[in-house]
């Protein structure tokens, strides 16, 4: 494939901030800003997006004598770019652009059928649903951990995907009854907003998940983002809102994984993301063993150097390609992850787009798990492109 045309604009993403999208040969690609983001990602946006916009248009004719027919070929537009943005951390450029950059050249090249130029539909993903949110997600209000999750062990990925919405719409009336201030309030990726602690919240999700168990006769998993990091001051973990008894509570990095493994055993959570902050390689070592996928996020950030580093601190590991700012480096890391049974879970940003590449993505790169949401055209356009893809198998 010859590139054509090639363009970069500005447009809204779900939270109304600004970010790129960027067109090949009439395709368009963009992918979400992330709202809790860890220190060693690298820049996803630079500060003055209309001047970075402006430049890379202003170069942009130099690409147009590349020529791509398969993944691989991603490096000749790495190559051009990197040489416009020397800085390791993509600070004049964003690491969004290249990416988005990158996706647009796939979808052209492929007609708008990535996954068929990664390699077909490997597996489907299960998708993990996001009820609850806390966090830097929902305000001061809500809970203290970010997100309170569940995975539907559904049969096919139509199944998992009604199940998740079926959920996400039942516990709002269960919500209203123990929170009389609950209002419907969702936070940024759909989640439910309730003034509930961390117990109470998993109490609820606990109990009436297994009333969904029964009516559609599977197994669903409960899960977590502590999101720590956020927690973290730089010596204790601090909490505003720890449980009914205490409004506020600090936590030592022991305290920490004595919290997440007390969770871990009461709630028989399966899922476990970012339990400690992003730079506890060992405590992270020290959960390893627990009955529940512990999760490098921040820890990781889609970078393949601290992959490895943590690659005996985790079980599963999140993917985000512009934490990172390469689709080929977002390979690298997954490969790798297969390579030592680390579980990968392909995942949104806070602030996304309608763009459904990242189902494209998962079934191309034949990843564990997909974090999309559940609700929200930002959220279900990814969803709702799986359940068409699935219909081609």
């Amino acid at each position: 494939m010859k590139i054509k045309e090639v363009k970069a604009r500005k447009i809204l993403n779900s939270k109304g901030e600004e970010t790129i999208e960027v067109e090949v040969n009439g395709f368009k690609a963009s992918i979400g800003n992330g709202t809790s983001t860890g220190k060693f990602e690298v820049n996803a946006l630079p500060e003055d997006i209309n001047k970075v916009i402006r430049n890379f248009n202003n170069i942009s004719r130099e690409i147009l004598s590349l020529s791509f027919d398969n993944i691989d070929d991603l490096e000749k537009v790495e190559r051009f770019l990197r040489a416009e943005d020397v800085s390791s951390d993509f600070k004049e450029i964003g690491g969004n652009l290249l990416v988005n950059l990158q996706l647009a050249i796939l979808k052209a090249a492929s007609e708008g059928k990535v996954y068929e130029l990664l390699g077909g539909i490997k597996k489907f993903p299960l998708p993990i649903g996001n009820i609850i949110g806390g966090g830097r997600h929902a305000g001061i209000n809500g809970a203290d951990i970010q997100e309170f999750l569940i995975i539907p062990r559904a049969k096919t990925i139509d199944d998992a995907i009604f199940i998740n919405a079926k959920f996400h719409s039942f516990i709002k009336d269960k919500i209203g009854k123990i929170d009389k201030t609950f209002n419907f309030g969702r936070d940024i990726e759909g989640a439910w907003c309730p003034t509930l602690n961390n117990y109470e919240v998993l109490d609820l999700l606990k109990k009436n998940k297994e009333k969904i168990e029964k009516e559609y006769k599977i197994k669903i998993d409960l899960g977590i983002d502590m999101a720590a990091s956020g927690l973290w001051n730089g010596r204790k973990y601090q909490y505003r809102n720890y449980s009914r008894f205490s409004k506020k509570r600090v936590l030592s990095s022991k305290d920490q994984i004595a919290f997440v493994r007390k969770l871990i055993s009461n709630y028989d959570l399966k899922y476990v993301e970012d339990p400690l902050h992003e730079e506890d390689f060992d405590g992270f070592k020290e959960l390893k063993n627990e009955k529940a996928m512990i999760v490098g996020d921040d820890l990781t950030v889609t970078n393949i150097e601290r992959v490895k580093k943590a690659q005996d601190s985790i079980s599963a590991v999140i993917i985000k390609p512009n934490q990172i700012g390469s689709i080929l480096k977002t390979k690298e890391v997954i490969d790798f992850a297969k390579s030592r049974d680390i579980k990968t879970v392909l995942s949104h940003r806070g602030g996304d787009t309608e763009d459904n590449i990242l189902a494209h993505l998962a079934v191309g790169f034949g990843v564990d798990y997909i974090k999309t949401g559940i609700v929200g055209g930002e959220r279900t356009s990814k969803l709702n492109e799986l359940l068409r893809l699935n219909e081609k198998v």
